[in-house]
């Protein structure tokens, strides 16, 4: 074959597949360089892995110190000292105490709480609301004690009453007719 038929050759050749056969070839590089990279990817986790493991080889436990949340509650053993994180009064009504606790917000004690042994709760804290814990329950009445409005709620066979007075909140939740027991704390409140 001469340089004249060849030329010609060249010429028919569509150009389409000339640009197919330059792209295949760069295609393939492409290819390999992944493949490369991949694997070397590959030998890298495998080499952090190894050295995890071999950091850990005395079978040592995380220390749960670190990873625990502190308990928001203390448990304190009288009210003095329950008054002493509060600073200030706590009323307590004269019948049996099963347990004293300050709730802790925002690291500062925020709220007592008395449980008593018959099974009702008590709990005082600065500000405004309803802080029994009780979500759902049933406004059964208002009453005015000394000029102190108390709304009694039922939750379920749950029997609760909340108020505010001057500057706090409080809650009782009780297990019996205990009207007499709320007028109580708003009388040693004052």
């Amino acid at each position: 074959m001469n340089s004249k038929k060849f030329s010609e050759a060249m010429n028919e050749l569509d150009s389409k597949y000339v640009n197919e056969a330059i792209q295949y070839k760069s295609a393939q590089k492409k290819l390999i360089w992944m493949k490369w990279g991949a694997t070397a990817a590959c030998v890298c986790l495998m080499f952090i892995g190894g050295i995890m493991f071999l950091q850990n080889e005395n079978n040592q436990i995380p220390d749960p110190d670190l990873v625990q949340v502190p308990n928001p509650i203390i448990t304190v053993t009288s009210i003095e000292e329950m008054e002493e994180y509060l600073d200030f009064k706590v009323p307590v009504l004269d019948k049996e105490i099963k347990s004293y606790s300050v709730l802790v917000e925002d690291d500062y004690p925020a709220m007592g709480q008395i449980d008593y042994a018959d099974g009702s709760e008590f709990r005082i804290q600065y500000g405004s609301g309803d802080i029994s814990g009780i979500y759902g329950g049933i406004l059964e009445k208002n009453k005015k004690i000394n000029g102190v409005k108390v709304e009694y709620y039922k939750y379920a066979d749950i029997t609760y009453a909340i108020w505010e007075q001057g500057g706090f909140t409080f809650s009782y939740i009780y297990t019996n007719d205990s009207g007499a027991e709320v007028e109580t704390i708003i009388h040693q409140f004052k």
